[in-house]
């Protein structure tokens, strides 16, 4: 019983230590990751500390602050948290706050939420190669300076590397009860009979990188090289969108490729499209008889299949124009 009861201090005593060096060595190595130049990319925080004890490493960020001078990308929040188990310090969760900022090329966004949640998964071994991530939301709002906001009751972000391919990943996103901005509702109202929210949005998709997701992504800068829809589908009311298909950067990062839509009670999809401002209202007539025309091809001329391209730098929905292609890279 006396070896048993020494074994059991010496143990303890062991894992005491381990914790003890690991924390420290986890503190010191963040703040040194903050402390060192990363080329464009500038980060900043306040705080650092690591609790837990004895079976987590629970490391807080105090005010941290990511931002690409070069690109305009940025993100900053009151803090962030990520804890790992002792024994598998290679799978990571992390809990965001309920209010986060986001810079972009277009601007500065706000992320608001209820519960928002992720978790990284890496490969054990030198590179640490991404392996998966969830991030999941409940009470979302993304507003914009303008005003503007779209709102989600749930939405789920996933990542899984592909067996096959070190640089491919598959990528799965579902959003639920979507609330569309206030100002597009009000340009929405009185020409269609849509619900004020979208039931579901769903994507699964396959993106290749140019280079692997790991320790050395600081030096090889992976960029999207394609992405690969295998299904998307918008449920809003009657109507119903699903896609599949293939884009691609051409030579100046814009989207070059197909996207194959099929779109039930397709009458629906005209009224959406001047709200959006993708095409105004004084052409929506000679849009839905082109949309018409292309319908009665099919077996029921309530759906429209259709191919949204991607071409030299723009976009068409078939035959119709809908201006400059997204940039990918």
């Amino acid at each position: 019983m006396r070896a048993m009861l020494i074994a059991l201090l010496v143990v303890s005593g062991l894992w005491a230590g381990y914790w003890v060096v690991g924390s420290r060595a986890m503190e010191s190595a963040v703040d040194q990751w903050f402390a060192q130049p990363h080329g464009e990319l500038t980060a900043s925080r306040s705080d650092v500390s690591i609790s837990g004890f004895p079976n987590r490493f629970d490391l807080t960020v105090t005010d941290p602050v990511l931002a690409d001078t070069t690109l305009g990308w940025g993100w900053s929040a009151p803090f962030a948290q990520v804890f790992m188990m002792t024994w598998k310090p290679w799978h990571l969760i992390a809990a965001l706050p309920q209010e986060q900022r986001i810079d972009t090329p277009m601007g500065p966004f706000t992320l608001r939420s209820s519960q928002l949640e992720g978790s990284l998964v890496v490969i054990p071994g030198t590179a640490l190669a991404l392996d998966r991530t969830v991030l999941s939301g409940e009470g979302l709002a993304l507003s914009g300076k303008s005003g503007w906001e779209v709102a989600a009751t749930k939405a789920t972000f996933a990542t899984r590397l592909m067996p096959d391919d070190a640089k491919a990943h598959e990528i799965g996103f579902d959003a639920t009860t979507v609330s569309p901005d206030a100002s597009f509702l009000m340009a929405l109202a009185g020409r269609s009979d849509l619900p004020e929210q979208i039931e579901e949005i769903h994507l699964d998709a396959v993106a290749t990188l140019t280079a692997p997701l790991d320790r050395y992504s600081q030096q090889n800068a992976p960029q999207l090289a394609r992405l690969v829809v295998k299904q998307g589908l918008l449920r809003w009311g009657t109507l119903v969108v699903s896609a599949e298909g293939m884009v691609e950067p051409d030579a100046n990062g814009l989207a070059s490729g197909r996207i194959d839509l099929r779109v039930e009670n397709w009458r629906e999809l005209v009224p959406v499209l001047v709200a959006a401002g993708l095409i105004t209202a004084e052409v929506s007539p000679t849009v839905t008889r082109a949309m018409e025309l292309l319908s009665a091809q099919g077996d029921n001329p309530t759906i429209l299949t259709v191919p949204l391209s991607f071409q030299s730098g723009r976009m068409s929905l078939g035959p119709l124009p809908l201006g400059p292609a997204p940039r990918l890279n």
